[in-house]
């Protein structure tokens, strides 16, 4: 007995047995969390399998990332044959309510934008101004784009943002600007009035409709 309890056991006796028992040990603390409702034990065998799964995730990530790189490789993108949403907005543009030629309007209300996109808008532009003659003033007979004798045509979309960056009908023909606007389309100062009756015809209803 004396030497059991040298080496830490005790000795408890039930009836005619025997039991060994540690003197020493340490409580086990197993507290229920009142927000999670688990023991603790539980919580930390809990984050493990998180951390276990996150580690999977990761690698799982890693693998979709360098798998894609290596595809969008072979592809050989560069940045001049990135799609221009921008052209394919205007390209794809229909008129069917007056509502589509304010849409394209005011795309023209940026001046970098009609920089960039001039032949695309030009082209629709042209588009527009014919559907509106047609299908709001039920005129056919006017041809688009409007045509000199000689063979020359004038540039609706030129004429149109030209005559607006200088404030509209009314303020060109008062300031009398319309052979500086002839010659900037690249007609001569006395072609002016001629210029100013092609507006009319053609753009003046459309911008005050």
């Amino acid at each position: 007995m004396k030497q059991l309890t040298l080496q830490g056991f005790t000795v408890k006796k039930n009836g005619d047995t025997c039991r060994i028992y540690p003197m020493f040990s340490t409580p086990v603390v197993n507290t229920i969390n009142e927000i999670s409702g688990l023991s603790k034990k539980e919580e930390e065998l809990g984050m493990k399998q998180i951390q276990k799964i996150q580690n999977l995730n990761d690698v799982n990530e890693k693998y979709k990332n360098d798998y894609l790189n290596s595809y969008l490789e072979t592809l050989n993108v560069s940045n001049e044959n990135e799609f221009d949403w921008s052209r394919m907005i205007i390209r794809e543009l229909e008129f069917k309510e007056f509502s589509d030629c304010k849409a394209l309007l005011d795309m023209i209300d940026d001046r970098d934008f009609v920089f960039k996109y001039k032949h695309d808008l030009e082209m629709k532009f042209e588009i527009m101004v014919g559907w509106f003659l047609k299908e709001k003033l039920g005129i056919t007979s006017r041809s688009i784009p409007p045509v000199l004798d000689d063979g020359r045509r004038i540039d609706l979309l030129s004429l149109y943002v030209m005559v607006e960056k200088d404030g509209g009908y009314q303020e060109v023909t008062v300031d009398n600007l319309w052979p500086a606007i002839a010659k900037d389309l690249g007609f001569e100062y006395q072609d002016g009035d001629f210029v100013r009756v092609i507006y009319a015809m053609y753009l003046y209803v459309l911008v005050y409709y």
